[in-house]
Formats: C-alpha cells, sequence, structure tokens
C-alpha cells in the first residue's frame, strides 16, 4: 500500500501574529511581518488512518528555509538543516497515533547564518521564509521501496533512437521487476527480472524532442515509479554535445521567487509562464543559482530546457573551508537522491564567484567534481567563475578550469574595469583553450550602471557579436529573464526590494530587451 496526503492549510505563528495560510507559504511577502527575519511557527492536524498501523509514516517537506524543527503529537521527530531549497524526509512512525487526529508542528527559522548554505547574507536573491514548498504525508511499506536511481547505458544512437541498457539503484534486496514504458503513448517498450534492462531503439530526450519513459519497479508488496529521459551529453575538446551532435548553449537565467505576492512561495503557474518566455526567446539552457521543486524541473522534462542546477555557494567565504566542504556535500547527497532521474538537469554546479584564484578554493571545485562524479556519471559538472578574466589573475590558476565546462560571468566594462573589451575577453577566453566555455552570465544591472533597458539591449546586441567571434565559446546565459527580488538590491523597499537586472519586471512583464532577445536568438546558430 503507498499513499501520499499533500497537507495544505496551516496555522501560522510569529509572535503575537496568528492566521491561516496555505502551503507553500512565505511571511516575507506578507504586509504585517515581511521584515522579520528569525523563527516562525507552523501548525496543522491530519488523521491517520488505523488501517496504516504497521506502515511507514513519512513526512516529505520539498523545501523550508532555511531550518526546520519538527515536532509530531509534541515529540520532536527530527528537523533539517544547513540548506534551505533541498528536499528532506523525517520518518514519524514512531510518534503517530493511528485511528486518531496527530498534530504536526514545524518551527522554522530564516536567520542570517554561517554554518549553512548560501553563506550568512552572501547571497543575491531573496531570503523569505516559511515552508516555501509542498509537504506531504507518506504512508509506505515498511520493507519497501525508497527510491529508484536510473541510470542509462548508450551503446549506440542512429536517427534519433538509442540502443542500450538502464541499471538501477535502489534501496531493496529481493526479487523484482522493471518495466518500460512510453510516457506518451503507455506502450510497453522493454521488461527485465532484475535491475538491469536492455533497450533497442528507444527515442532519445533532446531540447526538440523531449521523450519520456515511465519506469516501474514492482516486487512482491510494492510498486514504484518515476519518469526519465535518455540522451547523453558530453565535451569533446571545446564543443559540448547532446546525443552525439554538437549543441551551442544559448539561454537564459531565471531568478525565480521574485514576485511580489508571492515571493519563494511562487506558484507553479507563474512558475511555468516565466519558463515559457525562456523557451519562446529561443533558449535551450539555463541554470539555478538554487535548488528548485521537482514541479520546476518536470516542466523543463516536459519542454526539452536543459538545466544546470547549482549548489548555493555564492561569494564568501572566498576560500572554502571544510566546513563549506561538507555542507556542500550534504546538499549533492539531497540534489543527487531527489533529482537523478530529470533529463533535463543535464548539469551539476558547485559554486558561484568564489575566490577561484585561490589554492583552498581550486581544491574545493576538484573534490566537488570529483563527489558528484563519484555516484552521477551521466551528467557535467562545473564552476561559475567571476575572476577568470581580472587583469591581476590572468596568467592564474582558476578553479572554473577544474570542471567539464569553464564557465565565465562577463562583466567586463561593468563590474570589471576594461579599457578594451574585445582583447580582454579574448585573452580571458584563451585561458579556457582546449576545453569548452560557456559565459554563464552577462548583462546590466541598474541604477548602479545606467542607460536603462536601451543600454541592456546595445549590451546584448554587442556580446552576441564578439561571442560568436571566438571558437571556444560554446554558448552563453542572459542575465537575467527578470528583475528580481533580493535582500541587498539597491532598489524598492521590503517585498519589492530588487535588482533591476532583467528583460521583464517582477510582475513577469516584458521590455523592449526581451523581444530583442527572441529576435537575436531565433537568429543565432
Amino acid at each position: 500500500m503507498r499513499s501520499d496526503i499533500t497537507l495544505n492549510r496551516w496555522n501560522f505563528t510569529l509572535g503575537n501574529y496568528k492566521t491561516k495560510v496555505t502551503i507553500p507559504h512565505t511571511w516575507n511577502v506578507d504586509d504585517e511581518v515581511m521584515r522579520h527575519k528569525g523563527k516562525a511557527l507552523y501548525e496543522t492536524t491530519v488523521f491517520i488512518n488505523e488501517e496504516y498501523k504497521g506502515k511507514k509514516v513519512y513526512l516529505k517537506f520539498n523545501a523550508v528555509y532555511h531550518t526546520a524543527n519538527v515536532y509530531v503529537n509534541d515529540i520532536l521527530i527530527g528537523g533539517h538543516s544547513r540548506s534551505g531549497y533541498t528536499p528532506f524526509r523525517l520518518d514519524i512512525t514512531s510518534a503517530v497515533n493511528f485511528g486518531a487526529e496527530n498534530r504536526i508542528r514545524v518551527e522554522t527559522d530564516n536567520t542570517k547564518a554561517e554554518t549553512m548554505l548560501p553563506h550568512n547574507g552572501d547571497f543575491d536573491w531573496a531570503d523569505d521564509g516559511g515552508i516555501i514548498r509542498r509537504v506531504t504525508l507518506q504512508i509506505r511499506e515498511p520493507d519497501g521501496i525508497e527510491y529508484m536511481h536510473i541510470t542509462e547505458h548508450i551503446d549506440s544512437i542512429s536517427g534519433g533512437l538509442a540502443s542500450g541498457g538502464f541499471s538501477i539503484r535502489t534501496n531493496i534486496d529481493k526479487p523484482c521487476k522493471v518495466k518500460v514504458y512510453d510516457y506518451m503513448t503507455g506502450e510497453k517498450v522493454c521488461e527485465s527480472d532484475g535491475l538491469t534492462v536492455q533497450f533497442n531503439n528507444l527515442k532519445l530526450w533532446s531540447c526538440y524532442s523531449p521523450n519520456l519513459y515511465l519506469v516501474t519497479l514492482e516486487t512482491d508488496n510494492d510498486i514504484f515509479e518515476e519518469r526519465t529521459g535518455i540522451r547523453r551529453i558530453e565535451t569533446k575538446g571545446e564543443k559540448v554535445f547532446l546525443n552525439g551532435e554538437e549543441i551551442y548553449l544559448k539561454g537564459c537565467e531565471w531568478m525565480p521567487g521574485s514576485h511580489p505576492d508571492f515571493g519563494m512561495a511562487e506558484p507553479l503557474d507563474h512558475s511555468i509562464k516565466c519558463l515559457k518566455q525562456l523557451k519562446a526567446a529561443g533558449c535551450v539552457f539555463t541554470r539555478f543559482h538554487w535548488q528548485q521543486d521537482d514541479s520546476i524541473f518536470d516542466w523543463c522534462d516536459e519542454n526539452g530546457l536543459l538545466v544546470q542546477e547549482e549548489i548555493p555557494y555564492w561569494g564568501y567565504p572566498k576560500e572554502a573551508t571544510p566546513l563549506q566542504l561538507d555542507i556542500a556535500k550534504q546538499q549533492a547527497d539531497e540534489m543527487m537522491h531527489f533529482h537523478f532521474n530529470h533529463p533535463s538537469i543535464v548539469c551539476w554546479g558547485v559554486g558561484n564567484e568564489l575566490g577561484a584564484e585561490k589554492e583552498a578554493t581550486i581544491d574545493y571545485v576538484k573534490d566537488m567534481v570529483s563527489y558528484f562524479k563519484s555516484y552521477d556519471k551521466r551528467r557535467l559538472v562545473n564552476y561559475v567563475s567571476n575572476t577568470l578574466s581580472r587583469i591581476e589573475n590572468i596568467d592564474k590558476d582558476d578553479g572554473t578550469l577544474y570542471g567539464d565546462i569553464a564557465m565565465w560571468n562577463d562583466y567586463l566594462g561593468l563590474w570589471e574595469p576594461s579599457g578594451d573589451i574585445p582583447s580582454h575577453m579574448k585573452r580571458t577566453c584563451k585561458k579556457a583553450e582546449g576545453m569548452p566555455l560557456l559565459v554563464s552570465e552577462f548583462g546590466l544591472c541598474e541604477p548602479h550602471f545606467k542607460g536603462g533597458d536601451e543600454e541592456r539591449s546595445r549590451i546584448l546586441k554587442e556580446r552576441l557579436a564578439m561571442y560568436a567571434e571566438i571558437p571556444n565559446i560554446c554558448g552563453y546565459m542572459w542575465f537575467s529573464l527578470n528583475d528580481y527580488r533580493t535582500h541587498c538590491g539597491e532598489e524598492g523597499e521590503d517585498k519589492m526590494r530588487c535588482r533591476v537586472h532583467g528583460s521583464t519586471d517582477l510582475f513577469g512583464n516584458e521590455k523592449p530587451s526581451y523581444r530583442l532577445l527572441c529576435e537575436l536568438q531565433k537568429s543565432n546558430r
């Protein structure tokens, strides 16, 4: 028996302020308490049937920012810390009263903290507190299937079809059967007694043909299913290949959680509006500075948008200590455990804009690249640098050179002064000679820099022409799709505090530079 109950109605208490809320929720867009940084309380009740006695009962949280302590019937059953955007699941069986109402209390805290990533206040997006994503009560068999990680091994590719095999990692050690179905038609395409499956002529997943399969794992008393796609992402020399064909990673980054009415509890329909804007602009690739919900990756799976999902290690400390490494590995484990089967996630990211010329940071990048690949060899692993182009570092090593793709944030002439941008850019790209180089950010942030959307459009047009002339640039990432809410923004106050960096506004309304992005990307490669 397998049952999932969504828990979306909760009572919320913050000091003397009490109200009923719907999860996902953040208090930092509520006029009464939006300035609060600290602790808050969520409470609900759920009836758990007597028939579930003898089963395992779990609470699955898709994200709580950033620390949670969870009580069931006044018993502390566990918590989650050091990561505000990754899912976690707690076994609450020992505290459950079967055949009765059960009280659930979640104490949350979004106080700035050095013992987490993002570190302290060193990040460039909103620090919205709360149960910011879905909560599910899960009923499972005591010896049931808890997860299924599917790895495809492609032997040959021909005409958009692949032959090879699946291997499956799971928690069970008992006889089982695997069946694979075409997700759209429901047709069974292969099966096996055991955790390996051979296949012939299955359709590949790509940006333009996002074919998906449903894989089921069955035992004598349980059945578990996951959706996946078959694809191969790899680098060769200075190029990136998807399913054996070179792909130019043209893209744009979207900063979720920016609608002032919702914050980090943004509803899926608004997120889909933003994702559709990326696809309509001709994007094949995007990156997320912090981990996102499964529902976002589900959409990317279904619509063929490639993604880099990143550990939110941004800015400081410049030299990673053993603490940052340990937290990063915790988050990597959670990312791979919960997001492993999404074909849209083609890259893991280990950090952004650290002191990448420093030996300790280079060691951190090497360690994290190795750590991801020790479990997941079907994805690329990268680090995003803002130091690659610095004049004082031009002859120094840089952490981004130890990923699969060198990733460089290009703000020449803006955050990074430059008297001769074309020459400076060529010198920078030469540092990554022999490997693919992706411009992982470029754009205009106002009011720090002047000129408005007209200047933003000029930069967009100028830079794309420059990138096209440099052989080892394998793509670019326009930053950003939208103006975005951030606790360190230069414009607005409270829930409207933001950085005006986007080609759409906080509400998703399009500016002229968005229309130019659409025009240029459709004619580019």
